[in-house]
């Protein structure tokens, strides 16, 4: 199905989450299918990949400790102050188990317990790190 879209049941599969927090999501309007929503007893519901990486970040941030409620309260600053539509797969997010951060650029912010205060941080891009120091070494060994 790919293209089309994921089923409940491969929803179910590919994210860990069950068919009963699923439903309980969608209902409420946390995490609804974009592809096909339901309309009834017994409809298929239809999410797509966007959908599949909200549902995954939600249910890593529940694995943290943070609750729904608010990860309901992150998703509506981020919507607030950030224009987002969806804003879990669209976001940079980072936890510490008590508070949701959102890596904006070089800022890193507050959106769960004080929203919109910036922290201090220091965050080490390390694939960035490895890629300049093999460039560095390339350099040194041939113009040795």
């Amino acid at each position: 199905m790919g293209t089309e879209g994921y089923s409940t049941a491969q929803v179910e599969r590919l994210t860990g989450i069950g068919a009963k927090t699923l439903h309980f999501w969608d209902h409420s309007g946390f995490v609804s299918p974009s592809v096909v929503g339901a309309h009834g007893t017994g409809s298929r519901r239809i999410y797509s990949f966007r959908d599949l990486v909200a549902l995954r970040v939600a249910a890593q941030f529940r694995d943290a400790g943070i609750s729904l409620h608010s990860l309901r309260k992150v998703v509506t600053v981020l919507r607030e102050m950030r224009g987002l539509e969806q804003p879990l797969p669209e976001t940079y997010l980072v936890t510490n188990g008590v508070d949701v951060f959102e890596k904006h650029g070089e800022d890193v912010m507050s959106v769960l317990r004080q929203p919109g205060q910036a922290v201090f941080s220091f965050v080490i891009d390390l694939a960035r790190t490895v890629e300049t120091l093999r460039e560095a070494i390339q350099k040194s060994t041939e113009s040795a």
